[in-house]
C-alpha cells in the first residue's frame, strides 16, 4: 500500500506554504511513508526535512483511501501552523512558496492529490484531534497496514471517495475492463510494478490506432495527469485510457477528468496556461471531428480569436479558467477531444447460461467477451477471413476519427445485440405515417436535451453525452446508445444541427430576427424600424441567401413531385410576401423550432408577389427547409413561375434590395429553387395538397400518381407540362358562375371549363370533385390560391377546403388561417393578427 502524509502550513500572515515541482506544478508538502514509520512521524519529517520549516500540527484534515487498485493509496491530511518568527531550518530538500489565498485560487497549476484549492482554505473547519492515531503499540502498524485502516477513527473522519473512482464507475471501468489494461501492461513492462517508457507507449497507442504524430503529447498528458512522471506506470495507463474510451461520458466527474486531459495534451509550452496557438490548434481539432469544413483561414482566424476572448486571460488560459468556462458550456466541443476511435477494452462478459445469438463473430456476445482476451489490448479477427488480421474500417461506435484525423485500426468490440436497422436515424420517418406496425420501426431516444424559457424560446441545447455522468443520464444508457447506433457516436447528428448557431441557416435565422424587431436609438445611431434591415450589409445578406438556394435544390431535387406525408400536418396557404403573419404563424405553431414540434408543416406556395417581404419569406421558408428537411415540406404556386413575378412585384423587390446586378443573382437563385419544387402532396394517403386545383383528367386519366411524372427541374411549366400548370392554375366553379352555357359544357367536359377568370388552365365542378376523389381513394382537396374573407372556405359538398394564409392581402380586410390535419379531423385555425 502507498501511504502518504500531506501537511497544509498556515503561517501567521494568513498565507499558505506550498511546494513547487520540477514541471512548474504547487502541490501542498507530502511525505511518503517510511518503513516502521507512522502517519504523524512522516508529517513531522515533511515539515523539518522536506520544506524545513518549524510549524506545530494542529490536528487531522481527512483521510483519503483509495482500495480498488491491486497497490492501495492512503493518504492522511494534517493541518499545521507555523510557529511565530520561525525561519527556514537548514536548507530545505523542496522549493518551497508561501501563497496568499486568492494566489491559490487562480492557480491552475494546483494540486492537493484529488482535490480542489477550496478544501485547502476551508481546512480549519474540519480540524479533527490526533488523539484519533491509534498508538504505535507493538505490531499494531503492520496490522493496521494489512488492513487499510492506518490507525485512524474513520467514522469519526470526514471521508471523501476518490474521484477516480467515481471516473472509473461512471465510465464502467470494473475489474474486468482493468485487468485487459494490466494484462497489456505487464505484456510490455515486465510486471504491475514496472513503467512504460514513452516509446512503448507509442507503440501500444499505434495498436489502438492512435495517430502517431500526438503520441507525444498524450503521453505528456497521461504522465502530468497522473503525477507518474517522468514514466507511465499502470495506474496511470488505466485512468487516461479510460478517460479517451467514446463510452465515456463527457459530463459531470468524467468531464473534468477529461478536460484536466486535454488541457496538458495541448499545453505543449508545459506552463500551466494555454497560449492563442494552442488554443488555436483545439479549435481547429474540434472542426476537424466534428466534420466542419476549415477552408477559409480568415473565418477560421476568426472564429478561434473569439475563442479565445471568451477566456479574457490575455497572458493565457489557466486550468481552471479553462474548467470553468467548459463546465459553464461557454467553449464547446470537447467532447469530440481526447478519444479514441474504439474502445481499448472488451466490457464485463454476461451472466453465465444460455445467450441469444449473434449476426456477428461468434467470439462476440451482445457485445462483449465471453472471456477475457489473452493478451490484452489485441486486435480482433474477422470471422470468414483469409486468416491474416483484417481491420474494420468502419465507426459502429465511438468517434467517426480522431481529432487528429486519424482512424483507429481495431475493430469495435461494442457491438450491440440489437441490429442497426432497429435503430432509426433522426428525421428517418414513414413517409405515409400513421399506421406503423412495431415489427417495422423502432423508437429511439433523441440524441440531444433542450432547455425551454418559459415564453416558449429555446434557451439552450445539449447533446446526449453532455448531460452523461449526471442523474439524467445513467451509464448503461449511454454505452447502449453508442454501442448500438448506426452512426459513430460523436458524428455531428442531424437533430443538433437544427440548433448549431454556426450554420449558414442559423445565421440567415438570426438575422431574420433583427430584421423582425425594432431598435430604439442607443445614440450610437443603431435605431430601425421593425420589419427592415437598418444598417446592414445587404451583400452579405445576399451571399448568404444564394449558399441557402444552392443546398436547397439538392434537397428538393431529391424530393418526388407528389410528397407522401403522415398527420400531425399544419397546411397554410398563399404567403405573398407577407413576412409579419409568416412570423405570427411561426410564435403560435413551431415556437420552440419545428424539431421540437410534433407536427410537420405544409405550405402551398406563392411566397412572393404582391407583399413587400417575399424575400424573407423565402430565406425563412429555406433556412427552415434545409435545417429540418423532413419537417417543412413546400411546393410550387403559380407565382414561383418567372414569367408570373415580372408581371408583379418579386424581381423588381429583389433589384431595390440588392441593386440591379445582385438583385438580379438573388433573383434567379431563388428562381432555380423554385424550378425543382415539388407540385402537390398527399396526407395519410386521404387528402390531396396542392396550391391550385384538381387537373382535367384527360391530362393524367384522373390518377395523382401521374405527378411523379413530371420532369424535377421545370423553368417553364406552360411549355414543358400542361400537368404541372393545370394543378399550380386550376379553381373549383363557385355555384353563382353556373349558367345554362357553363352547366352544358361541364357536361361535355367531365366537369371541367375553361377558367375565364384566369384566362387560362381549368375551373372543375363538384361532380367532377367527386370522381376525382374516388378515382384516388381520397376523401378531400386542401388548396390554396384564391383570397378568402375569413381566411378558408369550405366548398363542394364538404370535400374542398381553399386555405389563404395572408391578412390584409392587397389592401383587404381578410383574414389569414391554416388548417391542421390530425387525428382524422380538418380543422381550420385562424390567426389574429391585429
Amino acid at each position: 500500500m502507498d501511504c502518504q502524509a500531506q501537511v497544509l502550513i498556515k503561517g501567521p500572515e494568513g498565507k499558505w506554504l506550498l511546494v513547487e515541482s520540477a514541471s512548474g506544478r504547487l502541490l501542498v508538502p507530502a511525505s511518503r511513508l517510511r518503513e516502521s514509520e507512522d502517519f504523524f512521524a512522516a508529517a513531522q519529517r515533511c515539515l523539518l526535512e522536506d520544506v524545513g520549516v518549524s510549524a506545530e500540527i494542529k490536528g487531522i484534515s481527512k483521510i483519503v483511501h483509495t482500495s480498488h487498485r491491486k497497490c492501495p493509496k492512503m493518504t492522511v491530511v494534517f493541518v499545521a501552523d507555523e510557529a511565530p518568527g520561525s525561519h527556514i531550518l537548514g536548507a530545505p530538500q523542496c522549493k518551497t512558496k508561501w501563497c496568499t489565498e486568492e494566489e491559490i485560487k487562480a492557480f491552475s497549476n494546483f494540486v492537493l492529490d484529488q482535490h480542489d484549492s477550496k478544501l485547502v482554505l476551508e481546512a480549519y473547519e474540519h480540524v479533527l484531534p490526533l488523539s484519533l492515531l491509534e498508538s504505535q503499540a507493538e505490531g499494531g502498524e503492520k496490522r493496521r497496514r494489512e488492513s487499510g485502516s492506518m490507525g485512524l477513527d474513520r467514522s469519526a473522519l470526514r471521508q471523501e471517495r476518490p474521484l477516480e473512482d467515481q471516473l472509473l464507475e461512471q465510465a464502467g471501468y470494473k475489474k474486468y475492463e482493468l485487468e485487459q489494461i494490466s494484462v497489456e501492461f505487464c505484456s510490455r513492462c515486465g510486471s504491475s510494478d514496472g513503467e512504460m517508457d514513452k516509446a512503448t507507449f507509442a507503440a501500444l497507442m499505434n495498436q489502438l490506432g492512435y495517430p502517431e504524430r500526438q503520441c507525444d503529447d498524450c503521453f505528456r498528458a497521461f504522465v502530468n495527469v497522473s503525477k507518474s512522471s517522468p514514466n507511465l506506470s499502470l495506474w496511470g495507463l488505466q485512468l487516461g485510457l479510460c478517460t479517451m474510451d467514446p463510452l465515456t461520458p463527457h459530463g459531470d466527474i468524467c468531464a473534468q477528468f477529461r478536460c484536466q486531459y486535454i488541457f496538458e495534451f495541448y499545453n505543449v509550452s508545459g506552463t500551466g496556461r494555454l497560449s492563442y496557438p494552442e488554443l488555436r490548434r483545439m479549435y481547429v481539432d474540434i472542426c476537424e471531428a466534428k466534420g466542419v469544413s476549415v477552408v477559409d483561414q480568415a473565418q477560421l482566424e476568426k472564429r478561434a480569436q473569439e475563442n479565445w476572448r471568451v477566456f479574457e486571460s490575455p497572458d493565457g488560459i489557466l486550468l481552471s479558467a479553462f474548467l470553468t468556462l467548459v463546465g459553464q458550456l461557454k467553449f464547446r466541443g470537447t467532447s469530440v477531444l481526447f478519444r479514441l476511435n474504439h474502445s481499448p477494452i472488451r466490457r464485463e462478459p454476461p451472466l453465465p447460461g444460455p445467450q441469444p445469438s449473434s449476426p456477428s463473430s461468434s467470439s462476440m456476445n451482445g457485445g462483449r467477451l465471453k472471456k477475457p482476451p489473452r493478451s490484452g489490448l489485441e486486435v480482433i479477427k474477422d470471422e470468414g477471413d483469409d486468416g491474416e488480421d483484417q481491420m474494420d474500417t468502419g465507426d459502429p461506435v465511438g468517434l467517426k476519427k480522431p481529432a487528429g484525423g486519424a482512424r483507429t485500426l481495431q475493430k469495435a468490440s461494442s457491438v450491440g445485440s440489437i441490429p442497426p436497422s432497429a435503430m432509426c436515424e433522426e428525421g428517418d420517418e414513414d413517409p405515409l405515417g400513421g399506421s406503423i406496425g412495431f415489427g417495422a420501426r423502432e423508437y429511439s431516444i433523441a440524441t440531444h436535451f433542450v432547455r425551454v424559457h418559459r415564453s416558449g424560446v429555446v434557451a439552450d441545447v445539449m447533446t446526449l453525452w453532455d448531460l452523461a455522468g449526471t442523474e439524467a443520464v445513467s451509464g448503461s444508457t449511454l454505452e447502449s446508445i453508442l454501442s448500438h447506433s448506426s452512426k459513430p457516436g460523436f458524428d455531428r447528428l442531424p437533430s443538433i444541427n437544427a440548433f448549431d448557431k454556426k450554420s449558414k441557416s442559423k445565421e440567415m435565422l438570426s438575422g431574420l430576427r433583427y430584421f423582425e424587431h425594432t431598435l430604439k436609438d442607443d445614440g450610437r445611431g443603431c435605431a430601425k424600424a421593425a420589419f427592415s434591415w437598418g444598417a446592414v450589409d445587404m451583400a452579405s445578406v445576399a451571399r448568404c441567401f444564394i449558399d441557402l438556394c444552392l443546398k436547397a435544390i439538392d434537397v428538393f431535387a431529391s424530393e418526388p413531385r407528389l410528397l407522401e406525408m403522415a398527420s400531425p400536418v399544419y397546411v397554410l396557404g398563399d404567403i405573398h410576401g407577407n413576412f409579419r403573419d409568416l412570423s405570427c404563424f411561426e410564435k403560435v405553431l413551431w415556437r420552440m423550432g419545428p424539431v421540437l414540434t410534433p407536427a410537420k408543416f405544409l405550405f402551398l406556395g406563392d411566397y412572393v408577389d404582391r407583399g413587400k417581404h417575399g424575400f424573407e419569406v423565402v430565406a425563412y421558408l429555406l433556412a427552415q427547409k434545409l435545417l429540418t428537411p423532413s419537417k417543412f415540406m413546400l411546393i410550387r404556386g403559380n407565382h414561383e413561375i418567372r414569367v408570373v413575378q415580372e408581371s408583379f412585384s418579386y424581381k423588381r423587390e429583389c433589384v431595390e434590395k440588392f441593386g440591379e446586378q445582385l438583385g438580379m443573382e438573388v433573383w434567379e437563385a431563388t428562381n432555380k429553387v423554385f424550378d425543382v419544387l415539388p407540385l402537390a402532396a398527399v396526407i395519410d394517403k386521404k387528402i390531396f395538397c396542392v396550391h391550385g386545383g384538381i387537373p382535367h383528367p384527360d391530362l393524367c386519366e384522373g390518377l395523382i400518381s401521374s405527378i411523379n411524372d413530371i420532369p424535377t427541374n421545370l423553368p417553364t411549366p406552360m411549355e414543358s407540362n400542361l400537368l404541372a400548370w393545370e394543378v399550380m392554375w386550376n379553381d373549383p366553379i363557385r355555384q353563382d358562375d353556373i349558367d345554362a352555357s357553363i352547366e352544358e359544357q361541364l357536361a361535355q367536359n367531365d366537369g371541367f371549363v375553361d377558367n375565364f377568370a384566369r384566362g387560362t388552365a381549368h375551373m372543375f365542378s363538384a361532380e367532377a370533385l367527386n370522381e376525382f376523389l374516388k378515382k384516388n381513394d381520397l376523401s378531400h382537396v386542401i388548396r390554396a390560391h384564391e383570397m378568402k374573407a375569413a381566411g378558408f372556405q369550405i366548398q363542394q359538398h364538404g370535400r374542398l377546403l381553399t386555405v389563404f394564409s395572408s391578412s390584409l392581402y392587397c389592401g383587404a380586410s381578410n383574414e389569414a388561417a391554416c388548417v391542421l390535419v390530425d387525428n382524422l379531423k380538418i380543422r381550420t385555425i385562424r390567426l389574429d393578427t391585429t
